[in-house]
């Protein structure tokens, strides 16, 4: 997928990697092939796009050609334009002017040679998806499965084991193979003008850059809540003086503590189906170790509340998350155990658990997910 690249050899090794890990360690001869044919298809198309660049420095030196028409491509001489040049050679004098004729002639054959190369590469290999504006290699991807009439969880499934990109540029070119159910892709430069490699380093340094400046806002701000520091610290001599007129509001804010308190005796939870609470960010579910908190856990996604002084018991069912049945539920963070600090009680159809809290004053005032799994 770059120019300049190292070869039919090269190319490959490199694409024979892919392909394995694609495959999930199961190398499809047909895949493997196809796919080393669209990278060297890449490469042939931006060799041709080199000699076209080439050419069109050349144009405004030898004659008043123009191309015919607009846009980073040279089109071949026309016959009429090749006698007419191949008559300057002969009669023009300047040395390194008929030089520059005699090259444009070789670089058009050359261009006419690697059209006709990358026609006859391009003919073995399926017609690729021409990337547009804001789409996505997940999504084309998961277009053309199910084109293929392959049911949504199981072109997930393949799309899970394929080599997908985070991020796609207008005029990419995304190749896909389905050989004996196993789905690879290949990202092709194709018209862009970067190659994905270099289109995905563009990205990282932009977060960078992003990054960068993020922490450059938040050093202001937080110079700004050191002058406000400094400013309620001149504050509190005043509000010592106003203490009297607090205690007398101290009757009013008597209601806000008896909730406080109710919050403080509660135990605050959030129920979710366990795959999309992984993929949202708000827990971590590893095959191994303990369950915790993810990167998005946050106070306001606790929304359900369990007031311990009255009950210890709360009931899950599977209606209420789109789930035919409940097969097991996992308790967010993995610090509490089952059967030491809860109980789960699954009715004969599995349709709904109860969770007994067993040591209730364990879950007070905390944030606890159930993630729910069929």
């Amino acid at each position: 997928m770059r120019r300049g690249g190292p070869g039919r050899a090269g190319v490959v090794l490199a694409v024979s990697a892919l392909v394995t890990g694609v495959s999930c360690r199961r190398e499809d001869p047909k895949i493997r092939e196809l796919t080393v044919k669209a990278a060297q298809a890449d490469e042939a198309a931006q060799e041709l796009r080199q000699a076209w660049k080439a050419q069109l420095g050349r144009l405004p030196l030898i004659a008043r050609f123009q191309p015919r028409r607009p846009g980073p491509y040279a089109i071949p001489f026309t016959a009429e334009q090749i006698r007419f040049l191949q008559a300057r050679v002969n009669a023009e004098r300047d040395v390194s002017r008929r030089a520059l004729i005699l090259e444009a002639l070789a670089k058009d054959k050359e261009i006419r040679d690697l059209g006709e190369r990358l026609v006859r590469m391009k003919s073995d290999l399926p017609a690729p998806d021409v990337v547009r504006v804001h789409q996505t290699h997940y999504g084309l991807a998961m277009r053309f499965l199910r084109g293929r009439g392959i049911a949504d969880d199981r072109a997930r499934d393949l799309i899970r084991r394929a080599n997908i990109l985070d991020r796609l540029a207008p005029g990419f070119e995304v190749y896909h193979f389905l050989e004996d159910g196993v789905y690879a892709t290949w990202v092709a430069q194709g018209g862009a003008p970067y190659s994905p490699s270099e289109f995905n380093r563009m990205a990282v340094l932009e977060e960078i850059a992003e990054a960068r400046a993020r922490s450059g806002r938040l050093d202001l701000a937080l110079g700004e809540l050191l002058a406000q520091k400094r400013s309620l610290e001149l504050e509190v001599s005043e509000l010592r003086i106003e203490r009297e007129a607090f205690l007398e509001d101290r009757a009013a804010l008597q209601g806000e503590e008896t909730a406080h308190v109710a919050s403080l005796n509660s135990l605050h939870y959030l129920v979710g189906e366990r795959h999309k609470l992984e993929r949202a960010g708000v827990v971590v579910l590893p095959l191994l170790g303990r369950s915790r908190a993810g990167p998005d856990w946050k106070g306001d996604l606790f929304d359900q509340h369990l007031d311990l002084r009255r009950t210890t018991a709360i009931q899950i069912q599977a209606r209420d998350l789109g789930l035919e049945r409940i097969g097991s539920v996992e308790v967010v963070p993995g610090s509490y155990l089952r059967d030491v600090h809860y109980r789960l009680d699954f009715s004969t159809d599995h349709r709904t658990v109860t969770v007994e809290l067993v040591n209730a004053g364990r879950f007070r005032n905390e944030n606890v997910v159930f993630a729910v799994a069929e």
